[in-house]
């Protein structure tokens, strides 16, 4: 960092052996070949490197880069005072683009061990940027794993696994017209997303199609994308609209004749007949009685299927049975329906109540039982 010691001499600091930072002359700043990155962009949002420069640059000596690239020596052209810049080189060149005439470089040879660690070096500065594209990254990253034996030891060596490396090869297996249409997508521009570049770079024998076959493999995909998302939304809606509707209700069961009677065995039940019918009490549970009605026999609606944040449209109420003649309410035994009811499940006993009872009755039964709570409650 611009923190660090500065030195007027080039090396290192002789008493700890530790790299330090100096003020280099901005032309002897030499940019790496090596770079990850083809193009450096616009540099305006490096203009004040001209007053002030906030981060200092990491460089090795032209002669411990030309150890493992002999072949680079006409293309560096490096001089005796010269360093080659491996992170930094935005800021060497928007200094040089600017007129700032010295840089801050921290001059570190350790850096150039191998090809590797000085390419890992220069991609992992690149790879912070938001405008590093993923076509030069894939290729940076191939041009490291070309340093090991085999990827697994590439994937071992720099802490990546093999599919994350496998993900960036299938990139460059592309024709140049969709990597750069891979790139126009990563500046946020039209074209072909890095997630669907790698799983076509992943169809057998890519790599050997004309930019025609690749675009036709790349129109199947998306069409099969695209089927995918339709009959994913189709599902969903089919579900939906099958928890809307009421559950099917089997046919009514005819109900028993009984045995007629004798006008004496008539008589004798009518005088021994309660006046009123009351609701039985908690027993034993019994057969289902035949039900009056197909919408009787429905199934309780479960309280997972009523009104939550989770199902935002509740299923239906049952339907409440119709308003009866004044005589028939009189004679109406509610206790086929509700005598099979938990009568401390709330929910069911709601439920039972409206397939019983028509919506006068259910109201008056409500008004009913409000009027008894409030006159216990005072």
């Amino acid at each position: 960092m611009a923190t660090d010691p500065v030195v007027d001499a080039p090396g290192v600091d002789s008493a700890n052996d530790a790299p330090v930072a100096r003020w280099i002359p901005t032309a002897s700043c030499l940019p790496n070949p090596r770079n990850p990155r083809d193009e450096l962009g616009d540099l305006s949002d490096l203009a004040s490197i001209k007053d002030r420069q906030l981060q200092s640059c990491l460089a090795v000596t032209p002669a411990a880069y030309l150890r493992l690239w002999p072949e680079d020596r006409q293309t560096l052209g490096a001089g005796a005072q010269d360093v080659v810049i491996v992170n930094g080189n935005r800021r060497r060149a928007a200094a040089e683009l600017y007129g700032r005439e010295q840089l801050l470089v921290v001059v570190d040879d350790s850096v150039a061990e191998s090809k590797a660690t000085l390419l890992r070096a220069a991609l992992d500065e690149n790879m912070a940027r938001k405008d590093f594209d993923p076509i030069e990254e894939a290729n940076a990253v191939v041009l490291i794993v070309a340093q090991y034996p085999t990827a697994k030891e590439a994937a071992e060596a720099e802490g990546w696994s093999q599919s994350w490396i496998s993900h960036r090869k299938n990139l460059l297996k592309l024709h140049p017209e969709l990597q750069r249409q891979v790139r126009a997508k990563a500046r946020g521009e039209e074209g072909v997303s890095i997630n669907v570049a790698r799983r076509l770079g992943s169809v057998k024998g890519i790599e050997a199609m004309s930019l025609a076959g690749q675009t036709a493999e790349l129109e199947q995909l998306l069409q099969a994308d695209a089927d995918a998302v339709a009959a994913r939304r189709a599902a969903k809606l089919e579900a939906k609209a099958a928890a809307k509707a009421p559950a099917e209700a089997p046919a009514p069961q005819p109900a028993a004749t009984p045995a007629a009677a004798s006008p004496a065995q008539s008589a004798a039940a009518a005088e021994t007949a309660p006046a009123t019918v009351k609701a039985p009490a908690p027993v034993t549970p019994r057969p289902e009685p035949a039900p009056r009605n197909p919408v009787a026999n429905t199934e309780p609606v479960r309280s997972t299927e009523r009104f939550s944040a989770e199902n935002p449209e509740p299923l239906p109420m049952p339907e409440q049975r119709a308003m009866a003649p004044v005589d028939e309410q009189s004679s109406a035994a509610p206790q086929a329906e509700l005598g099979s009811v938990d009568w401390h499940n709330v929910e069911e006993l709601a439920d039972a109540i409206c397939r019983t009872l028509s919506a006068d009755e259910a109201y008056r039964l409500a008004d009913a039982l409000a009027n008894r709570l409030l006159t216990t409650s005072n």
